[in-house]
């Protein structure tokens, strides 16, 4: 089908496999294609800790009313470090690029020949010049007046945009191609073709958002829900995402919350996946947490996001603070703390040096969300050795201030369901190679 839907489709295309092009979230059809986590090992936790860092500097800016000054659309640019990769294919003849998969941005982009500033990338450039399906999307489509005017340029080019973050940036036009992910095929996806850009990647050539601004790869396909399976570090092999009809979650252990809508954002879909975290359990302690404590500001500042671009998982300062003393209190005199700063952690134990963390005693950890759903954490997705001995066994979580980011580490081994129809996140444990 031809519309500005098709490139965002491309990098989704690449990304799940066999599904027709899909013009509705209600079609009866479903695709499907496989995720990568990059860089699994020990001395990548440390990298990964400060690309987080930056990327909740981003995430943490409390957006406003005023969409004229505050982007509406996302397209970070520092990322890698804890990734997940998928494979897409744009242009015909096509090109196939590993892209990051990203429900906390919007735009699907690669970087584009001519390049004036790029990072390095394991595949050529895409070559405009060299595909018989791009084309310029005009300054007065809807897709292009989506993007936040401060970003938005029209010039020879066509519609341009320049988004600049706390590190990196990206600059370009948008355009319409053809994408791949899996084995199906979108024709006239929008996309940011970007011939700028500051950053890091970490050997990827793109980013496929599948957050909920109309320039998303969801958006654009008019896809109703998506889910995905992300295998832990632990196991080898491909993790399973999942589109339209093939996205479901079943089963006796199926836990449901509702997303909720930043109240600053007053649009039906705001870019992140918001859900209300109403109680945490350490052990047998449930910690004293209060409607403020991962709650939104007036501003529109606070929250609780679900993204798979953040490693770990960052709590707002006084959750952690009760976090981490909870931890405190119930391992006094059965572990011995040690400094968790040359790995970029803060709370960290001796671990005896074996790998085998689930001996450690450590307590239990359970989150509660509005709808009464629970997650009991595996134990690995919260407290795991952090160096290569398994002498240091660091807490996963880490304090910040302003959002609070459920990371990718903290999903492993569980089906997530975004059921963007019914505005609805469920999730159960999997066996991620049955999904």
């Amino acid at each position: 089908m031809a519309s500005p839907i098709a490139l965002a489709v491309l990098v989704f295309a690449v990304l799940i496999g066999q599904f027709p092009p899909i013009t509705s979230a209600n079609d009866n059809h479903g695709f499907r294609a496989s995720l990568t986590r990059m860089r699994q090992h020990f001395s990548n936790y440390s990298a990964a800790v400060h690309r987080d860092t930056h990327r909740l500097a981003f995430l943490a800016r409390a957006p406003t009313t005023n969409t004229t000054t505050t982007p509406a659309l996302q397209a970070l640019v520092e990322n890698g470090a804890g990734a997940y990769h998928m494979s897409v294919s744009i242009g015909t003849p096509p090109l196939t690029f590993p892209a990051i998969l990203d429900t906390g941005s919007d735009l699907v982009w690669t970087q584009c020949a001519p390049c004036t500033q790029c990072f390095p990338q394991p595949t050529p450039l895409y070559e405009p010049a060299g595909s018989s399906t791009f084309s310029k999307l005009p300054c007065a489509s809807p897709l292009c007046q989506s993007m936040p005017s401060p970003f938005r340029a029209c010039n020879a080019s066509g519609c341009a945009y320049d988004y600049r973050y706390v590190v990196g940036f990206t600059a370009g036009r948008l355009a319409t191609e053809t994408l791949t992910v899996g084995g199906a095929t979108f024709r006239e996806v929008t996309f940011g073709c970007s011939t700028a850009n500051g950053g890091h990647m970490d050997n990827a050539s793109g980013i496929v958002g599948l957050g909920r601004s109309p320039l998303s790869l969801v958006s654009q396909l008019g896809i109703g829900r998506f889910s995905y399976c992300l295998r832990s570090d632990s196991e080898a092999g491909a993790s399973p995402i999942l589109f339209g009809s093939l996205a479901s979650v079943t089963g006796d252990d199926v836990q449901s919350t509702p997303f909720v809508r930043n109240p600053a954002v007053p649009v039906r879909r705001a870019p992140y996946y918001y859900v209300n975290l109403t109680g945490v359990t350490v052990g047998a302690t449930d910690l004293p947490v209060a409607p403020s404590t991962f709650g939104f500001t007036r501003a529109g500042a606070g929250g609780v996001i679900v993204d798979s671009g953040t490693t770990f998982t960052y709590f707002a300062e006084a959750g952690y603070v009760m976090l981490k003393q909870a931890f405190l209190s119930q391992t006094a005199g059965r572990l011995t703390r040690v400094s968790g700063a040359p790995f970029d952690f803060d709370l960290c134990f001796e671990a005896g040096g074996d790998l085998d963390v689930g001996a450690v005693p450590v307590p239990g950890l359970v989150l509660r969300f509005a709808g009464g759903a629970e997650y009991a954490v595996p134990r690995l997705s919260y407290f795991d050795a952090v160096d290569e001995q398994g002498r240091v066994a660091c807490l996963l979580v880490l304090p910040t201030r302003g959002v609070s980011v459920i990371g990718n580490v903290m999903q492993m081994d569980l089906h997530v369901l975004y059921d963007l129809d019914g505005g609805v996140l469920s999730f159960a444990p999997a066996d991620c190679t049955t999904i």
